[in-house]
């Protein structure tokens, strides 16, 4: 009988893991897929933010609308006492109200106090935090500007620090028909009570000696070429490499000034191009027309309450044509 002899060599055991160049491969594809998904999840999170964007521009049409309907008349675009260098409150304090901020709006009082002596003159603690409130309904997800707006003083003198907002008002193109000492007839800006066309400007405070209720704006018959077709609000971020500087919510630096610190802080001007480097190609015109920090275009809310997409392919003369009311002359955003 023949028996087997069984080895008494032990097996070598197959190294457990992963050798190098298994790994590096994983590595690899790992790195691709990321590459690869990276691009789709910032466009997925973009997307969300501009539809978040889109949202507060229906809100506040809302607002805007709630108050004409309540009024009979669009709110002034600031309400101002014609006292050189003062600040005035503007549209977006106006209809706090109407954006279920009621609270903030009784805090600070428009109705019985000026702006310019809340926050300058031995303001208290308590209005100067109204004044930098934080309001999440006036911030475009997709802008970075800090809660308080250092990018541009509020004002020239005894500068005081007020919230930030991205959307503007707008104050049409048309040139002005009256004359000025510092504006002649043929300038088309936003300057005390000149009306350029557009939705919002200033009004005069008929009680100016004492603070009252603010003036009210256009009624809606004004609106010739109809509220679908013109322009009641827009963006702006602060892009500061090119000179934008966003707004705030608050009101005017100056309602005798189309500045960086004057009308502009809430206001916009339709005949600028939209996204524009204006820091490096017209420094005298930063900050003063409508820009945003998402790609390839602008929200815009328009006086019937919708809110449009606008690319960075438009013209700003076909701003101009959809910011001015009554010029016979319209045009569809895209």
């Amino acid at each position: 009988m023949t028996y087997c002899r069984r080895s008494t060599r032990k097996r070598q055991a197959k190294p457990a893991g992963f050798t190098l160049v298994e790994l590096l491969v994983v590595i690899a594809i790992i790195g691709v897929l990321v590459a690869l998904l990276l691009p789709a999840v910032q466009a997925a999170r973009e997307a969300a933010r501009r539809s978040s964007c889109q949202n507060n521009f229906k809100q506040i049409g809302i607002g805007i609308l709630t108050f004409e309907n309540s009024r009979k008349a669009f709110p002034a675009g600031y309400s101002y006492f014609n006292v050189p260098d003062e600040r005035c409150w503007g549209w977006g304090t106006l209809i706090l109200p109407f954006l279920e901020q009621n609270s903030l709006y009784d805090q600070l009082a428009p109705e019985s106090r000026k702006l310019h002596d809340v926050c300058v003159t031995g303001a208290a603690q308590a209005d100067k935090d109204a004044l930098q409130t934080r309001i999440a309904g006036y911030r475009c997800p997709s802008d970075t500007t800090p809660t308080l707006n250092t990018l541009q003083s509020f004002g020239q003198s005894q500068p005081f620090e007020v919230a930030t907002s991205n959307y503007i008002g707008s104050a049409g193109s048309q040139a002005i028909t009256g004359t000025d000492a510092t504006y002649p007839s043929g300038y088309a800006a936003p300057y005390k009570d000149f009306d350029c066309g557009g939705m919002l400007f200033g009004i005069m405070d008929q009680k100016a000696s004492a603070p009252g209720r603010g003036p009210l704006g256009i009624k809606i018959s004004d609106v010739l070429d109809g509220t679908s077709k013109t322009l009641l609000t827009g963006e702006r971020c602060g892009r500061t490499e090119t000179g934008d500087r966003a707004a705030v919510w608050v009101g005017i630096g100056r309602a005798d000034d189309y500045s960086s610190v004057g009308t502009c802080r809430t206001l916009g001007r339709c005949n600028f191009i939209q996204n524009f480097d204006y820091a490096t190609f017209d420094p005298n015109n930063v900050s003063k027309g409508f820009s945003s920090m998402h790609p390839g275009g602008c929200l815009y809310g328009f006086a019937d309450g919708s809110v449009r997409w606008t690319t960075d392919s438009i013209s700003s003369s076909n701003i101009s044509r959809m910011g001015n009311r009554r010029d016979g002359q319209t045009y569809e955003a895209f």
